[in-house]
């Protein structure tokens, strides 16, 4: 069932839903031609809520850090009365990206380009030569603003004026979260990893949400989490996965971190479009995942990892390096699938539903965004 390549329209049939709905996967130009890419950068991720950071990097007014939702690059920043605001990072003069900094904290956000300087609640405090510029008004020009909420530590954005607020994307999420017992008002960040993976964003994302593959590529994970126990749940707009400890990491002869107190069982949520959470059993600890699309065959992933202050430097160590282990796992796979699916001796998959429902329930939500944007035209 190759789709081949021109129109959007043409790749959205009833036949390949029809298809996704018994479990095959995506043909794989899904993964690999451009036009794809140039689609779901602006139907999906130009619409929806994406995690971008937490929010102790804007504790104090002033603060501020950079970030991008897709081909948006953002400003986030806690204005002079502690308000939390977001605008396109992009000069209104000349459309230079305003802020060059990864983070830092400002009375002001000036333009590195030619000084324009703006209040920290967006409005243009002034220009170099307006005085000489007859009818200039600082007032037409304030940047653009941009939709940010928070859940808990977390903040999400969204270039959509039109999007339902962020608890209609999250729904029952948050609750899931809180019943395992995990207190996100504890969490701080202590790690943050960057890899870019020569994979499509949805090859990076098609890997999370099954673990078929893990009694193979992941033994270190097997050897904490019983796979027998595992479930997959799906709901409207996040999927979750989870499982007890075994019995060899309970009684402490798995050679792991330290289990003995906390959360007791392993709990980790995709949550559309590219954002995951994953509470593992231990001592108060929460890694995030964010994958940020760079190009058809490119993925910047972030993970950041959380944990509460309870939680040793010795124990903190322990955990980063066992979560690295997978991680970097992951990406081999991921890297391995992109070039099968370039390879043009791969068309379509055929999926294991019992244990890749996840998988499924994914291909289906980015499938009925690109189809409701091709209803749109």
């Amino acid at each position: 069932m190759n789709t081949g390549t021109g129109t959007m329209a043409a790749h959205i049939t009833s036949a390949l839903e029809e298809a996704l709905d018994q479990g095959y996967t995506f043909p794989a130009t899904w993964y690999t031609d451009p036009a794809f890419y140039t689609a779901e950068r602006q139907h999906i991720f130009r619409r929806c809520w994406q995690y971008v950071g937490l929010a102790e990097q804007v504790a104090r007014p002033g603060d501020f850090f950079t970030c991008a939702v897709g081909s948006v690059p953002l400003v986030i920043v806690r204005d002079e009365t502690g308000e939390l605001r977001a605008f396109a990072n992009v000069c209104r003069h000349r459309g230079s990206q305003l802020v060059l900094e990864e983070s830092g904290c400002r009375k002001t956000l000036q333009c590195h380009y030619h000084a324009w300087t703006y209040n920290l609640d967006g409005s243009l405090r002034a220009a170099p030569g307006m005085k000489d510029e007859p009818g200039f008004d600082t007032r037409a020009f304030p940047l653009a603003p941009v939709r940010i909420e928070a859940w808990g530590p977390w903040l999400f954005a969204t270039p959509d004026r039109a999007a339902p607020p962020l608890a209609s994307l999250l729904g029952e999420l948050p609750g899931l979260v809180a019943a395992t017992g995990l207190d996100l008002g504890t969490l701080r960040r202590r790690v943050r990893r960057t890899y870019e993976i020569a994979a499509n964003w949805k090859v990076v994302v098609d890997n999370y949400l099954e673990c078929y593959h893990c009694p193979v590529a992941h033994p270190g994970f097997c050897d904490l989490i019983d796979l027998s126990s595992y479930e997959v749940r799906e709901y409207a707009s996040f999927s979750t996965q989870g499982g007890q400890v075994t019995a060899a990491a309970r009684a402490g002869s798995a050679g792991l971190y330290d289990i003995s107190q906390g959360v007791r069982e392993g709990f980790y949520a995709y949550l559309w479009p590219n954002f995951t959470l994953n509470i593992y059993p231990g001592p108060g600890n929460v890694s995030l995942n964010l994958f940020l699309p760079l190009a058809v065959d490119r993925t910047l992933a972030i993970y950041d990892y959380c944990f509460a202050d309870v939680v040793s430097e010795r124990e903190e160590r322990d955990f980063v390096r066992f979560i690295d282990q997978v991680q970097e796992e992951d990406i081999v796979l991921c890297e391995s699938v992109q070039r099968g699916l370039s390879s043009g001796a791969f068309d379509q998959g055929r999926l294991m539903l019992s244990r890749e429902r996840g998988l499924r329930h994914f291909q289906k939500l980015v499938y009925r965004s690109l189809a409701e944007a091709e209803r749109e035209r």
